[in-house]
């Protein structure tokens, strides 16, 4: 449960609805580009869908707001991002679902445990499933957090965020790998 809220969180949003070679595309009015459909899935029947687009920068600015509040220690800001329930699946295996206070309290008890937390932001983005028509934000950072005994720790995250239709968070997915990894580069 070391990962409560700032971690990452992954779910294959790489899926498409029909197995068929067919292509298919959509808009989204929020940045009018064009979702492309694989033309093979190569005998994977994807169960979510791979018809996505890129999305509005609107939510990625709540889920740095959620990782700041988690960095700074003090979630009593963070309610106002989540709707009524939510869920979290987290990387070690462990998952929680229910009242958003309940749950809030909790990691806010969790957070209270490490005499500090520092976080870095590798990379953000918003989509959306034009076929589902639901935003998503994807985050990879690492979380370093140190123990009230000082004994320092660092984790890679990856973690993806969906928004309800109010723009509130209602799931989170997450995967961690222990140590830093470093953004790739390109030559």
């Amino acid at each position: 449960m070391r990962k409560i809220f700032a971690a990452v969180f992954t779910v294959s949003l790489f899926a498409c609805t029909d197995s068929g070679t067919k292509t298919a595309s959509a808009t989204t009015e929020n940045v009018g580009i064009k979702a492309n459909v694989p033309a093979n899935t190569y005998g994977f029947t994807p169960t979510y869908s791979a018809s996505f687009v890129m999305d509005s920068a609107k939510n990625t600015e709540t889920v740095l707001a959620l990782w700041k509040e988690w960095k700074d220690g003090d979630l009593s800001q963070s309610r106002s991002h989540f709707a009524d329930t939510v869920a979290f699946f987290m990387a070690d295996g462990t998952s929680m679902s229910g009242p958003t206070d309940s749950l809030l309290k909790g990691m806010q008890n969790y957070r209270s445990s490490f005499k500090n937390m520092e976080a870095s932001v590798d990379a953000i983005f918003a989509t959306k499933s034009t076929d589902k028509d639901e935003n998503w934000v994807a985050v990879w950072g690492v979380e370093m957090p140190t123990d009230m005994k000082g004994k320092k720790d660092t984790v890679s995250l990856q973690e993806t965020w969906r928004f309800n239709k109010a723009g509130k968070v209602d799931l989170m997915f997450q995967a961690t790998r222990k140590g830093m990894i470093p953004p790739p580069t390109t030559k």
